[in-house]
C-alpha cells in the first residue's frame, strides 16, 4: 500500500519527529510536513493525501479552522488531531467534522504508526467503496 500523510505543526521537532516514524512504517508512504494551516491547505489543494495528522493549536489558522477547510477540498479526507491541551475538550469539533482521532501529546510513536496504519487502512476502505 501506497499513501500520502501531510503533517501539520508549527513545532518543527513534532514534524521531525512523525515525519521520522511514519516514513520508517514498512508500506511506503510519502511523508510531507507543514508547519502552519494555510502552508498546509496549499498543499491539499495541489494534491490528495491519505492522511492529515494535525495540531489543534498553531498561530494564524487553528487545527479545527484548516479541518474544515480539507473537508471543503476533499470530505473523504481522513484526519487526525493531535493536542497537548486535552481531546476531551473537542470531541463535539471531532464528532462534527467526523475526525478519524484525537491523540494527546506527548505522543508515542508506537500509538501513532498505529493510528496511522488504521486510519489509512479506513481510507483505503472507503476509496474501494466509490
Amino acid at each position: 500500500m501506497d499513501g500520502r500523510i501531510l503533517i501539520v505543526d508549527d513545532e518543527e521537532r513534532v514534524c521531525f519527529v512523525l515525519r521520522r516514524a511514519l516514513a520508517r512504517m514498512s508500506n511506503g508512504y510519502e511523508v510531507v510536513t507543514a508547519q502552519d494551516g494555510r502552508d498546509a491547505l496549499d498543499k491539499v489543494k495541489a494534491t490528495r493525501f491519505d492522511l492529515i495528522i494535525t495540531d489543534l493549536r498553531m498561530p494564524g489558522m487553528d487545527g479545527v479552522e484548516l479541518t474544515e477547510a480539507i473537508k471543503a477540498v476533499d470530505a473523504s479526507t481522513v484526519v487526525v488531531w493531535i493536542t497537548a491541551y486535552g481531546c476531551h475538550k473537542v470531541r463535539a469539533e471531532a464528532r462534527r467534522l467526523s475526525i478519524y482521532d484525537c491523540l494527546d501529546k506527548p505522543l508515542k510513536v508506537t500509538r501513532i504508526r498505529q493510528i496511522a496504519r488504521e486510519a489509512l487502512e479506513s481510507a483505503e476502505d472507503n476509496t474501494e467503496l466509490d
